[in-house]
């Protein structure tokens, strides 16, 4: 393969959950270089361990005058070394926008790689945003609803990479065999503990317990439901956080049965927990928990307002990796909540359809497509993978 152009990414900070993408970049050092803040973590969050033999380079982030700088992105976009330049799309770094200038003086390629567009409306602060995005020759997005805004803006839907996200793909691709090979020869869920009611609904929230989760709601709507409906529902909270002592407390208050877990960090112990639930709720916006559910075959509950969302949640199709309902509306989740035992009444083929959007749109493999795809000029596809899956079926 002729390697066409030397491409630079540059993020403020490399996050472990990139590494199923990173690890793929890694394996062609003579390409891609990275630049990041070389920090053990980030507001908690662990650094990604680059790989002997990958080019690191430290690229410090400072905050100065309240403003962030990261000079060393400007110094790669003026390298020789490089003919592309990939840039966090974070209009808050001034250096982003000086590097994507020089760059672009220097008739070199930029991408920016974010959510981009996170709303239609017309106001200025995203006006802003699209004279930052100009400033790129074309934007990898996370979502099909970034290009479709971005497209209403003006930008030409070839210069629009909707090239998804993923996690540590071929890691859980290991635990999700395993899982699978047990749960089929011992014909049920693999040693269930949370769903300990023959029957019973087994709901699982994987996620910092703070007041934008909206758990609250969840448990409101937990006791409404259990008042009308026959069927018996579980809640397992996996994580902690400033929430915790309030959530309990309402938990008791209305007779609602919640297990607190509190954090639990090994990816197999987790995986076991959403493998063996019906579904995986998150009442308020839902992001990289819908691929971690997805992927190891369980249906995504959370609400609907993808301005209020994260892209990954164009993973959640309705009645078929999940269901969807009316942003902190407690009547609206009773709905919701009483479709999971009609949505898992074929569990299998509710897990093959989650696997299968994992397996075609969410994944490091396709992740890389699009990248190079982008780096190299090629036209971007219409990014409505999702949409293509089910028509095609």
């Amino acid at each position: 393969m002729v390697i066409q152009k030397r491409v630079a990414i540059v993020y403020h900070f490399f996050p472990h959950y990139r590494k199923g993408i990173l690890d793929l970049l890694c394996r062609t050092p003579e390409k891609y270089s990275f630049f990041g803040d070389s920090i053990a973590s980030y507001e908690g969050i662990p650094a990604f361990k680059f790989p002997d033999g990958c080019d690191f380079r430290s690229a410090p982030v400072r905050k100065m005058f309240g403003q962030l700088f990261q000079w060393r992105a400007v110094r790669a976009a003026a390298s020789p070394e490089f003919s592309c330049i990939v840039l966090l799309a974070n209009p808050n770094f001034v250096t982003t926008w000086i590097a994507a200038l020089v760059a672009r003086l220097m008739k070199k390629r930029v991408i920016f790689w974010g959510h981009g567009f996170l709303s239609p409306e017309r106001n200025l602060k995203n006006y802003l945003r699209k004279i930052f995005f100009s400033l790129a020759s074309a934007m990898y997005l996370y979502g099909y609803r970034a290009k479709v805004i971005a497209k209403e803006f003006g930008f030409q839907s070839e210069r629009l990479y909707v090239g998804f996200n993923s996690l540590d793909y071929d890691r859980q691709l290991i635990e999700r065999s395993r899982l699978d090979s047990k749960n089929h020869s011992s014909k049920g869920r693999d040693g269930c503990s949370i769903c300990p009611d023959v029957g019973a609904i087994s709901l699982l929230g994987v996620s910092r317990l703070t007041a934008k989760c909206q758990y609250d709601v969840l448990i409101k709507a937990l006791a409404a439901v259990s008042a009308k409906s026959e069927k018996k529902f579980n809640l397992t909270l996996i994580g902690s956080g400033p929430e915790e002592s309030r959530l309990k407390e309402l938990a008791k208050s209305l007779g609602v049965n919640v297990e607190f877990l509190g954090e639990i960090y090994e990816e197999d112990v987790v995986a076991q927990y959403i493998f063996n639930a019906d579904a995986v709720i998150s009442p308020g916006k839902v992001g990289l928990t819908a691929m971690h559910a997805l992927m190891f075959g369980t249906p995504v509950v959370t609400h609907g307002d993808m301005s209020r969302q994260m892209p990954e949640a164009e993973a959640v199709v309705e009645d078929i990796s999940g269901i969807l309902f009316k942003y902190g509306d407690v009547i609206d989740l009773m709905r919701a909540l009483q479709k999971i035992p009609i949505l898992v009444e074929n569990r299998d083929e509710v897990r093959i359809s989650c696997y299968r959007i994992m397996d075609e749109i969410y994944n490091p493999r396709r992740q890389l497509e699009v990248l190079i795809a982008a780096t190299e000029g090629m036209p971007a596809s219409e990014g409505n993978d999702i949409l293509g899956i089910w028509r095609a079926s």
